[in-house]
């Protein structure tokens, strides 16, 4: 979904988005009922449902940090069917004081270091398509983390930079 702003080369090398430590598992995706069954989670992999969303299982591993089941050597399994919050990441629908903005955490290296402006071009195609699954989706909407820094905020009905 971003490869305007995020090299797929560049993203299948990193993988840290597919891995976390005891500070941040708590940013692993959830999927929508609709992706869990897309996906054939249900007998491939041990979830929870929570809160409308469902989070695949990890256990912590010997080197301490816990890993998407979903991640192989060769890259994701789910390819192109990954749920929206791994295709959005690192940008963040979030919520604001003044309604809804788009974030970028501060732990991807490659996008970290654009500009807002930049990142906000990037994905202007895409914002319809992210705001209809965020109305389709209100869970994906997550909120405000400080590590995050803000790129855009909706104003009358779209986004402008900050």
């Amino acid at each position: 979904m971003l490869s305007s702003i995020l090299n797929k080369k560049t993203c299948a090398t990193c993988q840290i988005c597919c891995v976390y430590d005891d500070t941040d598992v708590w940013d692993a995706p959830g999927f929508t009922k609709e992706e869990f069954d897309r996906n054939n989670i249900d007998g491939r992999f041990e979830w929870t449902e929570r809160d409308g969303l469902y989070y695949l299982k990890m256990e912590k591993s010997e080197d301490g940090l816990y890993h998407c089941p979903c991640l192989t050597e060769h890259g994701c399994i789910l390819r192109e069917k990954k749920p929206f919050r791994c295709a959005l990441w690192p940008l963040y629908v979030v919520r604001t004081e003044d309604g809804l903005g788009i974030a970028v955490s501060d732990v991807c290296p490659a996008v970290i270091q654009k500009d807002n402006e930049s990142i906000l071009k990037g994905i202007e195609t895409k914002l319809p398509e992210i705001m209809d699954m965020v109305d389709k989706y209100p869970e994906q909407i997550e909120e405000f983390h400080d590590n995050y820094r803000m790129v855009a905020v909706q104003k009358n009905g779209t986004f402008g930079g900050v």
